[in-house]
């Protein structure tokens, strides 16, 4: 049963294989297992740096959106009071326009106060000078103004002081 000794194998029928058993038991060399940490540990890490600052960023866009729907809120609350103190105001001067009305107060005058128009005789006429002025006093006149406050404060009591007199 020997055919060619170079095709098959030996007692077989099954043609021989060319390999070489050096290299199926030769081991693959593998990289280095701290360098690949270490690249992953360095990719690890930006990660979650990046996702650290991304969660500050929105947490910073949230706290700002939140002061800004705080202001809003008072403006509006202020806007409210102003309104509200603008129609108290025009209330008040249409009770002003009403309570200034001649009639009415003539009307209010005779039947509440019991008054009465006065008499021809009851009239006093008064003649005032066009030339209206006021006396200053001759002490006020002359007196000077001093940069010590507290001079100037004495001189006030005095001058106070004198009128009273």
């Amino acid at each position: 049963m020997s055919v060619n000794e170079s095709n098959y194998v030996y007692g077989s029928t099954a043609r021989q294989l060319d390999y070489d058993i050096n290299t199926i038991f030769e081991e693959k060399k593998r990289p280095s297992v701290k360098k690949h940490y270490r690249t992953n540990n360095k990719a690890r890490t930006k990660a979650i740096f990046f996702t650290l600052a991304l969660f500050a960023a929105c947490f910073a866009i949230m706290i700002r959106y939140s002061i800004i729907t705080e202001m809003n809120y008072q403006v509006s609350s202020v806007n409210q009071k102003y309104e509200d103190i603008k129609s108290k105001n025009s209330v008040l001067k249409v009770d002003i326009e009403r309570a200034t009305d001649l009639n009415r107060i003539r009307e209010i005058a005779e039947t509440r106060l019991g008054m009465q128009k006065p008499d021809k005789f009851q009239v006093v006429y008064v003649n005032i000078p066009k030339q209206d002025f006021t006396e200053v006093a001759e002490n006020y006149k002359d007196a000077k103004k001093s940069d010590n406050i507290f001079a100037a404060l004495l001189d006030d009591v005095g001058k106070l002081a004198h009128i009273l007199d």
